[in-house]
């Protein structure tokens, strides 16, 4: 299984971290996966290959049956050891910046390749702002089941904060998109200043 890049949070160490969680079956870990990281554009293939690599490795281990469903997974103490000490590896270098829109720009050489690629920014842009709702509204339906009256746990902190963060990380790209699509359309604009500090509160 190929190393992840600084910055990245690979597939297969989600996996593992479900299993650390609690057995279940490849159908199942697919699942919670899908729910824990909605948007992470993972190959569906991604659980199976994991699971078979962690075996392989063991990290996990078959446990039992559930019929239809499928062998039952669990981790190791040494898959539990490795997930834990893979989470306090913690790396300073920053992830790449690339993309493949910013990069095909690079490479646009005229007037109607340059508009389509404002076309497609638009587009991205758009689908942007849907997933930032999709999470508020996973965000709103969730606080909407918490305990009311009662302190939250650390878990409730951290799924709370996730969430939001999730929500405010689409609407960012969303507005870079929008920026990178304004600059494009009116270059020299009111808007060709650089501004670092320019935040949202």
């Amino acid at each position: 299984m190929a190393l992840p890049r600084p910055g990245e949070f690979p597939a297969s160490l989600a996996v593992l971290g479900l299993l650390v969680r609690q057995r279940d079956t490849i159908a199942g870990v697919r699942l919670r996966l899908a729910e824990e990281h909605p948007n992470a554009g993972w190959p569906a293939n991604i659980v199976h290959n994991s699971v078979s690599s962690h075996v392989a490795q063991r990290f996990v281990r078959e446990v039992g049956s559930r019929g239809r469903s499928g062998v039952v997974y669990e981790a190791t103490p040494e898959g539990v050891e490795h997930f834990r000490e893979r989470l306090r590896q913690t790396s300073m270098a920053l992830p790449a910046m690339r993309d493949a829109l910013r990069a095909k720009l690079r490479y646009v050489e005229d007037e109607d390749g340059l508009e389509g690629s404002i076309r497609e920014i638009r587009v991205q842009e758009e689908e942007c702002v849907r997933l930032a709702e999709d999470a508020r509204n996973r965000y709103r339906k969730a606080m909407r089941s918490l305990p009311t009256g009662g302190a939250q746990d650390w878990r409730m902190r951290r799924d709370r904060a996730l969430m939001i963060d999730e929500v405010k990380q689409w609407y960012d790209r969303a507005k870079g998109l929008q920026r990178l699509r304004q600059d494009l359309e009116d270059p020299g604009g009111e808007r060709d200043t650089l501004e670092v500090e320019d935040r949202d509160g």
